[in-house]
């Protein structure tokens, strides 16, 4: 992970010397670096005054912003979180120390890194989740107008679906519908569907997935995805499981999607589920077996795909199988047999 780092942070600072030099506020839109003085942050938009003028950029186009006079740890920290290297950003933030840091957008980054290194570790099934949850709705609360608020906001509430709050859940989830993107109302509402499906309120995360896909989206259509997803899920519970299978199998004729480990992972346990309806125990093995060995980077999906196995296993003749899945479940996600 470190050399990792290093050879990033080389390349961008041959790429961009001046930036790496010089005295300013960096803001990364997209594929544009933005330099200058940020003026005015709130949670939709940040204000930048560049040497031709203000700028103003929404905020979500921004993929991360450096700050003048910030830790040089803190970039480390970015790299480090956009690969999902949790442990080492809490590593590296132990090393910053506070009482040299004065300007308030800074420190309100380290408590952010803070709170999402621990929250994104909670939902992996490491630390604690109440701690993790107070972490980032403490920060959604003292800082409502940071760039990060909608984050925060979205760990919060996926912190409450794996402790089972579902209801205080979906009013987190509600509030990201709020934000003036549609993307963010997707994204907000295919979430709302799979926290109704965990608590097994078929209708209503049906009624949730439906109001997705009816949202207009002009770049990434992968809230869509997660709710057709979510859609050929509802009709798997109802019996209708010729109808999920097709959807699923169209969803996975598509090459772009094939990176995606959430998108695959829940489409793999989607099909499992609808192949277990429809009493096809070795396909749904085979479905579920997806989601274990290539798309396991997705916790939940990998979980629900293990606790799938644990019962399927024994079913085709293969006892020592199950054995083996309760063993990373224990291991990995501290779940006992026949825990949820």
């Amino acid at each position: 992970m470190q050399a990792f780092v290093k050879t990033v942070f080389l390349v961008v600072a041959v790429t961009f010397p001046a930036l790496i030099v010089s005295a300013a506020d960096v803001v990364q839109q997209g594929n544009q670096v933005v330099a200058g003085k940020i003026t005015q942050m709130t949670r939709t938009e940040v204000v930048i005054e560049t040497t031709s003028g203000p700028r103003t950029i929404p905020v979500n186009q921004i993929q991360s912003i450096s700050w003048d006079g910030e830790p040089a740890t803190l970039k480390n920290i970015r790299m480090a979180m956009q690969v999902s290297q949790y442990e080492d950003v809490i590593t590296a933030l132990e090393r910053i120390k506070l009482d040299t840091v004065t300007r308030p957008e800074i420190r309100q980054d380290i408590e952010f890194y803070r709170a999402a290194a621990t929250a994104y570790l909670a939902l992996r099934g490491t630390g604690s989740i109440d701690e993790a949850g107070k972490l980032v709705a403490d920060f959604a609360l003292n800082y409502p107008n940071n760039y990060h608020v909608w984050e925060a906001t979205r760990l919060v509430a996926d912190l409450l679906v794996a402790k089972g709050t579902v209801d205080k859940a979906v009013e987190y989830y509600a509030s990201l519908s709020q934000a003036p993107w549609p993307e963010y109302k997707a994204q907000a509402q295919t979430a709302i569907g799979w926290a109704y499906l965990g608590a097994g309120k078929i209708d209503e995360a049906e009624k949730a997935f439906d109001e997705v896909l009816v949202i207009q989206l002009s770049g990434d259509d992968t809230p869509k995805v997660l709710a057709t997803i979510g859609k050929a899920r509802c009709l798997a519970e109802k019996g209708q499981t010729e109808q999920a299978v097709a959807l699923i199998q169209d969803l996975l004729k598509r090459p772009d999607l094939t990176e995606n480990a959430e998108v695959m992972g829940r489409a793999y346990v989607t099909l499992g589920l609808a192949y277990r309806k429809a009493n096809d125990a070795k396909r749904a093995i085979i479905a579920f077996l997806h989601t274990d060995l290539i798309y396991f980077r997705h916790s939940p999906s990998h979980i629900e795909a293990l606790q799938n196995l644990l019962e399927l296993w024994p079913q085709v003749g293969h006892p020592e199988r199950a054995a083996e899945v309760a063993e990373v479940l224990k291991k990995q996600y501290g779940r006992e047999i026949g825990t949820k």
